[in-house]
């Protein structure tokens, strides 16, 4: 018995192209996700100020909710009605493999009888870890 001869002579290649494409659209991905991420934290806001605070140094899954002078609430920049809130909350969860932290940005107008809602939801979804973000009053 003879063996085949090879009917075609040259090295074998891989065809790269199908592996860019999928670098350069895990790249964009990494940079819109982390462009959204920055977005919730640079809300213009005149944050109250305290007499003391801790540094907010543990990276946990946060979920960042801004309070707008007008009263409207935010979350990762888009504005939310109070009845999407708690589905929200019970998405952002079930996606989270850990317990999510809360963090409220507020203006410092803003009276707590629009604040009072967002923990009440958020207890009722089971957030125990909620944080407000403040500026430190220096003279104090």
């Amino acid at each position: 018995m003879r063996s085949p001869r090879l009917l075609a002579s040259g090295t074998a290649s891989i065809n790269m192209t199908p592996m860019i494409d999928v670098v350069f659209l895990l790249i964009i991905f990494f940079l819109v996700s982390s462009h959204l991420a920055k977005q919730e934290n640079s809300v213009a806001l005149e944050l109250p100020e305290a007499a003391s605070g801790l540094d907010d140094s543990v990276n946990r899954d946060t979920l960042v909710v801004n309070v707008l002078p007008t009263g409207r609430w935010q979350i990762g920049g888009v504005d939310v009605d109070e009845q999407a809130i708690p589905a929200g909350f019970r998405r952002r969860i079930i996606a989270s493999a850990e317990p999510i932290r809360l963090k409220i940005r507020t203006d410092r107008n803003v009276p707590y009888k629009r604040i009072e809602p967002l923990l009440r939801m958020a207890s009722t979804a089971g957030i125990g870890d909620i944080v407000f973000s403040v500026y430190e009053d220096p003279g104090r």
